[in-house]
């Protein structure tokens, strides 16, 4: 007796386990929304079906680690509709950023992100809108690639006009050589303004007196004139050499991004200047689930469950959940047919060396068996004296 197939199993697409395939879908549904137990309660309350905490984590894991296996498989296979043409004057922008997860043993760990989304305009204001996200724990140079499966996805290279907004990170830098090398580059407008805020409190600890409102002037100069003029004064500013060793780094900083700083043509052209959408992309995405109150993950689940997540919060839940079931009962039944394979050459290798020995008239030899050893004979006794 053991475990065998049912074919009424693959007709019903069954997976194994307890659960039905809707019964799953609803615990790994809500167990991305929610703590794993709270999700085995609400399955309880909504269907009657009781499972545990224990159960529900390890089930939706399961298809965490799945869907990445059909993402990773889909990073070179051609998208359903990848040869749509797009419609005219459609924009795309994209940001990228890093959160930090906790992890057990007292660790922490980076978590990137990746949002893209469309452009349009509100009055004056240039506002984004039908985000969708890549996100994952892993090394900068791996996130880059890994990533083409969302760009590709969302047709970044075949958009009119893309912009990318950076905190103008060179890892970031390298992310879009790769995938858009043409888009508009814009440096995160807050970024720029923490680094002139920075070089006033410079000035103020070195004792010199700047006018009232120059931070706010300051800025207004850089988001509606661009940087050259607000870098030009600030390099030929006359301060005291403690003033001017604390200028240098942030001084330097922009320096090298002024070529991203063209606030103005950003603006005229339609484009955001702040990277407000990957901000609220890291607290969507990964913060609402995986940085609750005493919440410390094993390092391999965090990745089956970022991937859960991003495929709910773009709300593509039910695409990704047939892609992954799909994907499982494919593995299922390949793992069947090899099976089958095995045991139809185990038995054609017992047919041909049956034939073998007929063939050369012999048979298989006959182990012989052990001789029955014999009890000694009873010796008669001694006649007893008189």
């Amino acid at each position: 007796m053991g475990w065998g197939f049912f074919p009424l199993d693959e007709e019903l697409a069954l997976v194994p386990g307890s659960l039905t395939p809707i019964q799953e879908e609803h615990l790994a549904r809500l167990a991305t929304w929610m703590p794993f137990a709270r999700a085995a309660e609400f399955l309880g309350d909504l269907t009657g079906v009781h499972v545990s905490a224990a159960t529900a984590r390890r089930q939706t894991e399961k298809v965490g680690a799945v869907y990445i296996e059909v993402q990773t498989q889909q990073e070179q296979a051609p998208f359903p509709g990848a040869d749509r043409e797009k419609e005219q004057g459609e924009k795309l922008v994209l940001s990228s950023d890093g959160a930090f997860v906790s992890l057990r043993h007292q660790q922490w760990a980076e978590v990137r992100t990746l949002v893209i989304g469309e452009v349009e305009q509100r009055g004056t204001q240039a506002r984004t809108h039908h985000h969708s996200y890549f996100s994952r724990m892993m090394d900068a140079s791996t996130f880059i690639e890994r990533a083409e499966v969302e760009t590709r996805r969302r047709q970044v290279l075949e958009a009119t006009a893309v912009g990318f907004v950076t905190d103008g990170a060179l890892w970031l830098q390298e992310l879009i050589d790769l995938h858009r090398p043409d888009a508009v580059r814009i440096l995160d407008f807050p970024h720029a303004a923490q680094r002139v805020a920075a070089m006033g409190d410079a000035l103020t600890h070195a004792g010199h007196r700047l006018p009232p409102q120059a931070l706010s002037r300051s800025l207004h100069l850089l988001k509606h004139r661009g940087p050259g003029f607000l870098l030009n004064r600030l390099t030929h500013f006359q301060a005291s050499p403690q003033a001017l060793d604390a200028l240098e780094e942030p001084l330097s900083y922009l320096r090298k991004r002024e070529n991203m700083m063209d606030y103005p043509r950003y603006q005229r052209e339609g484009w955001p200047i702040g990277s407000g959408m990957v901000e609220s992309a890291n607290k969507t995405v990964m913060q609402a689930r995986l940085k609750g109150a005493g919440m410390h993950w094993e390092a391999r689940h965090v990745n089956p469950m970022l991937a859960l997540r991003t495929a709910v919060c773009s709300d593509r839940w039910s695409e990704a959940w047939d892609q992954q079931n799909s994907h499982r009962l494919h593995q299922r039944k390949q793992s069947r047919c090899e099976k089958a394979s095995h045991r139809q050459e185990a038995a054609a290798k017992q047919m041909i060396q049956a034939w073998w020995f007929w063939l050369r008239g012999t048979k298989k030899p006959v182990p012989s068996t052990p001789p029955v050893p014999q009890p000694p004979s009873p010796v008669a006794p001694l006649p007893e004296p008189y």
